[in-house]
């Protein structure tokens, strides 16, 4: 027993800091450093989250993009993606170099996505029946060749593969010639691009063609064995969602020794103004252009014209035909108001005729000649028999490609139907329909105004997550609600059918890897946990952010896809990039992969870094004596307090000042923490007996690791937004860590451990602390006498309040070492706290 009073008369004689007078004001440059480090951290964390939330968003919900989106967001990502793993080297002093060489993997994978397809030796004519997807004879040749072998009337011809432009152009210069002429030009200005124009198509015309090319193509046009010939464009790009309708050239009623001549018109028809704007605008480059030629037998058209599968304006499944007289060709100088025809079902529903001012007819000598339509040709171009086969015809293509089309066709004097082209139909911006109403009529609603977080409707059993320890509980099919957004919850995904959260943002963790899911997930649904009871049915509405009552089966069916979007080039483009943008493997950080080694996407990167950047803040904080730099902190409190202000924590009034008061306090987080400090102040714990005051002094006394730390001083680390607060108040040791920024940035983390009294009693008041703490929101491990917690996400009001409510159990706890002496007092305390200070949880 005297040796263990000699232990406390030393503590308690023990020398006290030395005098502060004259110290430097100016925080340690070291620590400064790594707060300029975690903020931009925290900066390239919200950048990074609102981007991918962008693009889940873009690709889920129907907009529509091109290429040069999809690179410009895969390029502002890996810059914010190399911000954020600078900044963690920088923080942590070197450590997780590691990441940066995931970072250089994952870039690496994402530009060989991006890459322009190289064009490869191939063939360089086809028979139309032979052209497949892949083959680099461009969109339109390669849905020609499919529908010829799908057994569609489409008249004989070939294709010219996109490598013979290629060859044209290394092998005659002309390569470096037309890259230095689009280079050369002012993209915005049109005399600029039309003398581009004009000198790369001088200079092709004048070129001969490859030999290799000149033979096949003459060998290819005499095999056909027709003495008139269509010869079309097809680039590579063509006829997908960026569709280049119109900006490429197409000649029809060729003679066959003028093949070649046509086949470098097509291909300088790459070059003029609309198709270079139209091509800087929509993402590609002159080479991705690359063109295809399609030479087909020309068709003695009686008539000509579209077909629609279905109504652009609406995408109602009608039918609708425009038809003229002689060649389709006079459509696209609008000089004859077409025929219209609409087919709904098997029924023609209605007939315009259309003033057929002029008409293209075919020259004997070729070409095509523009003339006034004869008076008996004003009638109607088709019968109704006729439109009917052509609507059936449509509908046997649609149900082909498996999405609405845009049909050329022609009819021949016998009365035979060709396809000359088919591609996806496009449809106006309103032909989106509403898919859901904003609100079922006489329908329950439970909850409305959330905000979205990952759009679709799914219904099933409520079960409410009151601790993150339950996850693993959480049955197959459960809507599962819980008051925070946190990423462990993507742990559950393939049992659960929807989620709902009190808080939460949309470019959060948890919504990303929802979206990718496709789960539906309504957030900052206020008051979820409490008027949604475990086990009652309930359907999410995840469209306008509304919780019904009940199953709806109304809003369960399947929304339709945007089929043409799923085949355009840049859907396809960010299905491949995405997975190594999106996907997050990395959602707990107590599993052994949680480590750079393992992050295969950026996602991953993007949650590791955040989770460590915290740590390593916290761990150099704690690990420092920042005397330079440091004010004393006076109080009433018998607390011996430095502060390190980083910026923006104090008054200017105070700013050369030694010794701040709390009223000089602009640090959001202290300010709010100490509210609660001085809420309950220190008035000593009460002994109740002499064996409960031996059990504090044993108790702590016999702790070598106490001992240590009694020798410490109190640190204030802060900023105007940030705080770290290392104390400790007779045998209690406590660290604070708190940043109130954006929703998706706040947070505050608690590390309690040692205190006076035995194991027992120890263990009781955390357990105590526990059970207010999650009361409070807080996510809480406990690990013997001591415990971490941690709470984020939420607004910065709540985040306050949170603060002052801490710093009140704080004072509390820290003063009831001798009292803890039954398990009974543990739900006595709680009951006690959670009403005495009006808390509001």
């Amino acid at each position: 027993m005297s040796s263990t009073f000699a232990k406390l008369k030393r503590w308690f004689i023990r020398k006290r800091p030395e005098d502060r007078a004259g110290a430097s004001l100016a925080p340690p440059q070291s620590l400064m450093e790594r707060y300029r480090h975690y903020k931009l951290l925290l900066g390239a964390n919200v950048a990074i989250l609102n981007i991918l939330a962008d693009i889940q968003t873009k690709k889920s919900e129907g907009f529509l993009f091109d290429m040069a989106y999809v690179r410009g967001a895969v390029n502002r990502l890996g810059q914010e993606v190399d911000i954020l793993v600078e900044a963690l080297v920088g923080l942590s002093g070197g450590r997780y170099r590691e990441l940066e060489r995931a970072r250089q993997r994952i870039a690496e994978r994402l530009q060989a996505e991006l890459a322009v397809p190289e064009i490869r030796p191939s063939p360089l004519v086809l028979p139309l029946e032979e052209v497949q997807d892949g083959q680099f004879f461009g969109g339109k040749a390669e849905k020609l060749g499919e529908l010829v072998r799908a057994g569609f009337p489409v008249p004989r011809g070939f294709a010219i593969n996109a490598y013979a432009q290629k060859l044209f152009f290394q092998q005659s210069g002309l390569e470096s010639f037309v890259h230095d002429a689009i280079r050369s030009a002012d993209i915005r200005n049109l005399d600029s691009l039309r003398w581009v124009e004009g000198s790369i198509k001088d200079r092709l015309l004048a070129t001969s063609l490859p030999p290799t090319l000149a033979q096949a193509l003459a060998v290819a046009v005499a095999e056909l064995g027709t003495e008139r010939l269509a010869v079309r464009s097809s680039a590579l790009q063509e006829d997908g969602l960026v569709s280049f309708a119109g900006q490429f050239e197409s000649f029809l009623n060729v003679p066959a020794d003028m093949v070649a001549r046509r086949y470098k018109e097509v291909i300088a028809s790459q070059f003029t103004p609309r198709a270079l704007y139209y091509c800087h605008t929509s993402g590609f480059s002159y080479q991705e252009l690359a063109m295809g030629v399609i030479v087909m037998e020309m068709v003695e058209a009686q008539s000509a014209g579209v077909m629609y599968t279905a109504d652009p304006r609406n995408c109602e499944p009608t039918i609708t035909v425009n038809a003229i007289w002689g060649l389709g060709s006079v459509t696209a100088g609008g000089h004859a108001e077409p025929d219209v025809y609409r087919v709904e079902g098997d029924r023609l529903a209605s007939t315009k005729v259309g003033d057929k001012a002029h008409i293209h007819l075919r020259l004997p000598e070729g070409g095509v000649l523009e003339k006034e339509t004869p008076a008996e040709l004003q009638g109607a171009c088709l019968s109704s028999a006729q439109v009917l086969e052509l609507a059936e015809l449509g509908r046997a293509v649609e149900q082909h490609w498996g999405s609405p089309q845009d049909i050329e066709w022609a009819l021949d004097s016998p009365g035979r139907f060709s396809l000359l082209q088919a591609r996806p139909l496009r449809l106006t911006a309103q032909a989106k329909p509403s898919y859901i109403p904003p609100r079922l009529k006489g329908v329950e609603v439970l909850l409305e105004q959330g905000a979205i977080a990952s759009r679709g409707a799914r219904a099933g059993p409520v079960f409410i997550l009151t601790d993150d320890r339950d996850l693993s509980r959480v049955p197959q099919g459960a809507v599962l609600v819980a008051q925070r957004a946190q990423p462990e919850y993507g742990l559950a995904i393939g049992r659960i059918a929807a989620v709902v959260c009190e808080m939460g943002g949309v470019a959060s963790h948890l919504a990303t890897v929802l979206r990718e899911a496709g789960v539906p997930a309504i957030f900052g649904a206020r008051e979820a946990t409490t008027r949604l009871k475990t086990g009652d049915m309930v359907t999410v509405d995840a469209y306008y952010g509304n919780i019904y009552a009940g199953c709806q089966e109304e809003l369960l069916r399947s929304q339709p896809k945007d089929l043409l979007m799923q085949q355009s080039r840049a859907w396809r483009t960010l299905e491949r990039v995405q997975e190594h943008i999106i996907p997050l493997n990395l959602l707990d950080p107590r599993e052994e992969n949680f480590r750079p080694e393992a992050c295969r996407t950026y996602h991953d990167i993007t949650r590791f870094a955040h989770e460590k950047a915290m740590a390593e803040l916290f761990k150099f904080s704690q690990g420092g004596n920042y005397r330079e730099g440091a004010r004393q902190f006076k109080s009433k409190l018998p607390l011996e307090i430095f502060v390190v202000d980083l910026g923006g924590g104090i008054r200017p009034e105070a700013s050369e000042s030694a010794a701040i008061r709390p009223e000089d306090l602009t640090s959001r987080p202290l300010a709010a923490y100490w509210r609660g400090v001085e809420a309950i102040g220190w008035r000593g714990a009460r002994p109740l007996d002499l064996v409960s005051f031996i059990s504090v002094v044993m108790g702590g006394a016999s702790d070598t690791q106490a001992q240590d730390r009694l020798q410490e001083d109190n640190y204030v680390i802060m900023a105007a937004d940030y705080m770290n607060f290392a104390t400790r108040l007779g045998y209690h040791f406590t660290t604070i860590e708190s940043f109130l920024g954006a929703p998706g940035e706040s947070y505050i983390t608690l590390v309690y451990y040692v205190g006076g009294a035995d194991l027992t009693r120890r263990v009781r008041r955390v357990l105590f602390l526990a059970k207010v703490l999650r009361q409070l929101d807080f996510r809480v491990e406990l690990k013997g006498d001591s415990l971490t917690a941690r709470i984020d996400g939420y607004d910065l009001e709540t985040m306050e309040n949170r603060l002052e409510a801490l710093g009140r159990l704080i004072m509390v706890s820290k003063q009831l070492d001798m009292t803890m002496n039954s398990d009974a007092l543990i739900e006595d305390y709680y009951q006690r706290f959670i009403a005495s200070y009006d808390l509001k949880v």
